[in-house]
C-alpha cells in the first residue's frame, strides 16, 4: 500500500526536473514503479503513452523536501506570518478521486474499477486519499456487519476457494436486548430491525484494511497520510477536485525548514466518502445548499473500548443491547457488548447528542456504564486494549441532504445513512458507494474530460434502492424520543412503528433544531458529579487517550479552529460553564484558572490530544469551532481587509462577504481598479433588495427572499422523467442563479426561469444539446411576447411628480403602479351595486393618499450627499371634488345636463 513517504515527498523532486511543474505525466510514472511497470495512458482524447522509469531511493522514506531558509524569509512579512498560498501547489490529474478511505470510499473504487476493467480500460484511475497513516487506523464501530452489499461487491470474501478471504468475521448465535437500572437489567423485547441472524461481528479496522488490499488488486491508487483541506473549483462553480493539506508549518504559522506544500488532484468526478461530518463535506453543503430540501442533522457520539477478557467468559458470537442506565430520562442512547474474535469483546455507548444538560459528559456516563454488574462480571480480570470515539449521524430519511453536486456526490455515512434503530450502516454506506461508482462511470462514459459531470443517476438510483426504503421505514423511531413522550413514550411508540405501522404511518415526525441549540444554560440544569475511575474498568481521560493509535505534533497549527477564543470565553463560560471540557472525550478542551482573566479563567485547546470525533463543531453551543485536518491551514483573511466569511464565484463576478461590514466598506477604494491576473476589477458594495418604507425587517439579503418567477422562462424539450430539483440543478450547471423551474405539466417538457435576460440567452448557449440524463436538451427562449405598440409611454416607477394639467385629462396609458398601489378589494356586499344611481357602478376608490408611499432608494454607504426630498404631493384625479371630477350622474327619472365643473 501506497505511503507518503513513498510516494510524494519522495518521487515528487528525485523524479521530476527541478523546473517543471508538477504534471499528470511527471505523476503517474513516478507512482507506477511503487504498483506494476505495466506502461500507462492518459485517459483523456490526447492519449500520451509514457513508460514507467525505475529508480533507487537516495533517501530514507518520509523524509521531505528541506525548505530553504532564503525562500522562507523571502515568504515572510514583516510580522513574522507566512502565507502557503504564495508556493504553488502541484497537481496531478486522475478520473476519479475519492476522499475517504472507509468501506464506502473503498466499495466504491473497488466498484470503479471493476466496471473499468470489464470494459477493458486498464487507464482509468482512480485514487483513493485517507488522512489516517494508513487504512483503516481512523476506523471506529462496535461492528455486527449485515452482508447484503459485501455479498454483491466481492461475492467470495468468506469463501473457503479464495486464499485472500477476509477471516475475522464471527457468525452472530444470540441477541439479548435489556432495560438498565442502576443495579439490575431487565429483558424486553427486541425490534425487529435488530435482529441479527446472518450477520457477523468483525472490527471494522480489519475489514477496511482487507478492502483496501483488494482495491490496490484492482488498482486503485491509495494515499494513507494525505488529508484533504479543501475543494477546488472550476471557473462554472462545479468542483474541480481537492487540495491536500500542507506539512511543516509551526504552531505560530510559520514554515520550518520541513515545509512541504499541499498538492491539488484534478478529477472529473470527487466522490466524498469522509464519514460523520467531514469537513470537505460542509464546504460542499454550503456552496450548494445541499440541506435546502431536508431537515437538520441530529447527531450521536459513540464510545467504544475492546477487551480481551478471560477465556471463561467468553460467548462467541454473542450480543447484548441496552438502554437506561446510567443515561437520565432527558437523554437518548444505548449501549452494547459484543464476543467476537479469539476471547475479545466491544463494549461501547451512544449518547445523543441533542442532550440539554451541559453538565453531562459522555466519557463520564460511559464509565458509570462499565461498573453496571451486567458488564462488570465480564470485564473483570480482563484487558483494555484500545479505545476511541467517533460522531455519528442520527437524523434518518428526514435529514439526508441533497446527494449529487456538479463534479461529485456525498457517498456513505457522510450522506448520513445510518439506520438507528438497527444500529448499522456499514452496509448501507458500500452499497451507497457502489450506486455512486456505477453512476460516475456511466456518466463518464462518451464525456470530455472539461465537461462538468452531475450524477443525477446516482439521485435517482438511491430513491430506488434498499438504503431509501429501509430508512423511510424507520423514519419516525428516532425523533419519537425528543417529542414530549420523552424516553419512556418514544419507547412504546417505537415498538409500534416496529410491528404494527411499519412506516406506514401517514405522518413524518421533525427534527425542530440542531444539537447546539438544544443545550441549555448551566444554571437551568442539575450538576452531575461523575466517581473518580478505579483504573481496572474505568480510566481517566488520558490514559484512554494514549489508548486511541491517534498522535499529532505539538508544533503545528491549532486544527480546531475558533472564531474569537477572549470572546468565545466570554459567552460560553458564564452560561455553560465549560461544556466543551465535558463533551469532548478526549481532554482536548480546558478552562484553566487565571486571575488575569475576565471570569477567572482561561480558555485552553490540547489540539494534540484530538481523536477526531468532531463533536465539539457539532455541539457546541456558540458554534465558533471549526474542525479542520491537522496540519492544514485555512486562511480568513486577506491582505489585512478584515476577516472572510464567505466567498462566492459564478461567471464573471463574485461576491466576498466579510463579518464585519466596515472591513467591506475598506475593501472598495483599496481593491476597484486594481489589476488581477491581467484583468482590472470593478469592485462595489453589494447592494440590497430595495424595500418599501414602512417594513421593519432589516436589509440583509438573506432575510429577502428574492421573487419565485420571473419573465426570463427558458423552456426545455426533451427531458427525461426527472424532478424539478434535478432539472434546476441540472441548469445551475451553466454557472448562473435559477429562480425557478417546473417539470411534470408536459411528459418530456419542463421550464427554468433565470433573474435577468442575458443569464437566460447565456444558458441557452451553455445548455443547448447537453446531455441529461441519457437525452439530449433542446432549450428555447419562452419569453411572454410583448407587443411594442401597446406601450404608450416609457416604463416609471412612480407616477409623475408634477400635477396633471386641469384641462386635459390624464394619459390613456397611465394607471398606478403595483409596488405603490394596494390590489382593488374584493366586494363582500352587493350594496355597492344597488344603491340609488345610474345604473351599476363601481366601488368608491380611495384616494391616493391612502396609498403608500414610493419604496426609497437604497442607502449606499459611500453616498455623503442628503437623501433627496419627497415628491410633491398630488392629488388623485379621479377623486371628487378634486380638479378633474368624473361628471355626476343625472337623477332617476329626467334629463339634466352634464354639470362641467371641473373641466375649466
Amino acid at each position: 500500500m501506497a505511503s507518503k513517504g513513498a510516494v510524494l515527498p519522495l518521487l515528487r523532486h528525485e523524479l521530476r526536473p527541478a523546473s517543471s511543474r508538477f504534471s499528470r505525466a511527471s505523476f503517474s510514472s513516478a507512482a507506477t514503479p511503487l504498483r506494476s511497470s505495466r506502461s500507462s495512458a492518459l485517459t483523456s482524447g490526447r492519449r500520451i503513452t509514457r513508460q514507467a522509469v525505475p529508480f533507487t531511493p537516495c533517501r530514507t522514506l518520509g523524509q521531505f523536501r528541506c525548505f530553504s531558509q532564503s525562500l522562507s524569509n523571502k515568504l515572510t512579512d514583516e510580522n513574522g506570518h507566512f502565507d502557503p498560498r504564495q508556493v504553488e501547489r502541484e497537481s496531478d490529474e486522475v478520473d476519479v478521486c475519492i476522499v475517504g478511505g472507509g468501506p464506502a470510499g473503498l466499495a466504491a473504487a473497488i466498484r470503479l474499477k471493476q466496471l473499468a476493467n470489464e470494459a477493458g480500460n486498464d487507464e482509468f484511475r482512480v485514487i483513493v486519499l485517507e488522512k489516517a497513516g494508513e487504512i483503516g487506523a481512523h476506523i471506529l464501530s462496535g461492528n455486527v456487519l449485515e452482508p447484503t452489499a459485501i455479498n454483491e461487491l466481492l461475492p467470495d470474501w468468506l469463501s473457503e476457494e479464495n486464499p485472500s478471504r477476509f477471516e475475522g468475521a464471527t457468525p452472530a448465535k444470540g441477541d439479548k436486548m435489556r432495560f438498565l437500572t442502576k443495579n439490575s437489567a431487565i429483558p424486553i423485547p427486541a425490534p425487529p430491525q435488530m435482529n441479527n441472524h446472518g450477520n457477523y461481528i468483525i472490527s471494522l479496522n480489519e475489514l477496511t484494511k482487507w478492502l483496501g488490499e483488494r482495491a490496490e488488486e484492482l488498482g486503485v491508487e491509495i494515499y494513507p497520510g494525505f488529508a484533504a483541506s479543501e475543494l477546488v473549483y472550476k471557473p462554472d462553480g462545479s468542483v474541480l477536485g481537492v487540495a491536500t493539506n500542507d506539512f511543516g508549518l509551526g504552531r505560530d504559522g510559520k514554515a520550518k525548514e520541513s515545509f512541504e506544500r499541499g498538492m491539488e488532484f484534478h478529477a472529473r468526478i470527487t466522490l466524498l466518502a469522509e464519514g460523520c461530518h467531514g469537513s470537505l463535506t460542509k464546504q460542499a453543503i454550503k456552496k450548494y445548499d445541499l440541506r435546502r430540501d431536508s431537515q437538520p442533522q441530529t447527531y450521536g457520539i459513540g464510545l467504544k473500548e475492546v477487551w480481551e477478557i478471560q477465556p471463561e467468559k467468553f460467548k462467541s458470537g454473542e450480543i447484548i443491547h441496552s438502554m437506561g442506565y446510567p443515561l437520565p430520562k432527558d437523554t437518548y442512547g444505548g449501549s452494547w457488548l459484543y464476543h467476537f474474535g479469539d476471547n475479545m469483546v466491544s463494549v461501547g455507548m451512544v449518547v445523543g447528542l441533542d442532550y440539554p444538560n451541559p453538565w453531562l459528559s459522555p466519557y463520564g456516563e460511559f464509565q458509570k456504564l462499565k461498573h453496571h454488574p451486567l458488564f462488570k462480571e465480564v470485564l473483570e480480570g480482563g484487558k483494555c486494549i484500545s479505545y476511541g470515539a467517533r460522531a455519528l449521524n442520527e437524523g434518518g430519511f428526514q435529514s439526508i441532504p441533497k446527494c449529487a453536486f456538479p463534479g461529485g456526490a456525498l457517498i456513505g455515512d457522510t450522506a448520513g445513512f445510518l439506520n438507528v434503530p438497527k444500529i448499522k450502516g456499514t452496509h448501507s454506506a458500500m452499497k451507497s458507494g457502489m450506486l455512486a461508482a456505477e453512476s460516475a462511470f456511466s456518466a463518464l462514459h462518451g464525456k470530455q474530460d472539461d465537461a462538468t459531470v452531475f450524477l443525477f443517476d446516482y439521485e435517482d438510483a438511491l430513491r430506488k434502492s434498499s438504503i431509501w426504503k429501509e430508512l423511510y421505514e424507520v423514519r419516525n423511531m428516532r425523533p419519537s424520543f425528543s417529542t414530549p413522550l420523552g424516553i419512556y413514550g418514544g419507547i412504546m411508540y417505537s415498538g409500534l412503528e416496529a410491528y404494527l405501522f411499519k412506516g406506514r404511518t401517514p405522518w413524518t415526525l421533525k427534527h425542530h433544531s440542531t444539537d447546539a441549540a438544544a443545550t441549555k444554560q448551566a444554571s437551568e440544569c442539575e450538576k452531575i458529579e461523575y466517581p473518580k475511575p478505579d483504573g481496572v474498568i474505568s480510566f481517566d481521560i488520558l490514559t484512554s487517550v494514549s489508548r486511541t493509535g491517534t498522535n499529532h505534533e505539538e508544533d503545528q497549527p491549532v486544527h480546531l479552529q475558533v472564531a474569537d477564543w477572549d470572546k468565545h470565553k466570554d459567552i460560553a463560560w458564564p452560561k455553560y460553564k465549560g461544556v466543551e471540557n465535558r463533551f469532548c472525550p478526549a481532554g482536548v478542551y480546558e478552562y484553566v484558572e487565571d486571575s488575569t482573566k475576565e471570569h477567572g479563567v482561561r480558555f485552553q485547546i490540547n489540539a494534540q490530544n484530538c481523536i477526531h470525533c468532531k463533536t465539539c463543531d457539532i455541539k457546541v453551543p456558540t458554534q465558533d469551532i471549526n474542525w479542520q485536518t491537522p496540519q492544514g491551514m485555512v486562511i480568513t483573511s486577506t491582505h489585512g481587509s478584515g476577516k472572510i466569511t464567505e466567498i462566492k464565484l459564478m461567471n464573471g463576478f463574485g461576491f466576498i462577504e466579510y463579518e464585519d461590514a466596515m472591513d467591506a466598506r475598506d475593501v472598495v477604494p483599496a481593491f476597484h481598479g486594481s489589476d488581477f491576473k491581467g484583468e482590472r476589477l470593478t469592485v462595489q458594495f453589494a447592494r440590497g433588495p430595495r424595500r418599501k418604507e414602512n417594513f421593519p425587517g432589516p436589509m440583509d439579503r438573506p432575510n429577502m427572499p428574492r421573487p419565485r418567477r420571473t419573465v426570463y422562462r427558458m423552456m426545455v424539450s426533451g427531458l427525461p422523467e426527472t424532478s424539478w430539483q434535478d432539472l434546476k440543478d441540472f441548469a445551475r450547471g451553466a454557472g448562473l442563479d435559477v429562480v425557478y423551474s417546473e417539470t411534470g405539466r408536459e411528459p418530456g417538457r419542463g421550464s427554468v426561469e433565470f433573474e435577468t435576460a442575458n443569464d437566460l440567452k447565456t444558458a441557452i448557449e451553455k445548455l443547448d444539446g447537453r446531455d441529461f440524463k441519457g437525452s439530449r436538451i433542446q432549450p428555447v427562449d419562452e419569453r411572454p411576447f410583448r407587443d411594442p405598440y401597446r406601450s404608450r409611454s416609457p416604463r416609471r416607477s412612480y407616477p409623475p411628480v408634477d400635477e396633471y394639467d386641469r384641462r386635459f385629462p390624464p394619459p390613456r396609458g397611465y394607471s398606478p403602479r403595483a409596488h405603490y398601489r394596494e390590489r382593488s378589494p374584493i366586494p363582500m356586499r352587493r350594496d355597492y351595486y344597488d344603491r340609488d344611481g345610474y345604473g351599476r357602478r363601481t366601488p368608491p376608490r380611495p384616494r391616493i393618499d391612502d396609498y403608500p408611499p414610493p419604496r426609497r432608494p437604497y442607502d449606499d454607504p459611500y453616498d455623503v450627499r442628503p437623501p433627496p426630498p419627497p415628491p410633491p404631493r398630488y392629488e388623485d384625479p379621479y377623486m371628487p371634488p378634486r380638479p378633474y371630477g368624473r361628471p355626476r350622474s343625472p337623477p332617476r327619472g329626467e334629463y339634466v345636463p352634464y354639470d362641467r365643473r371641473g373641466y375649466w
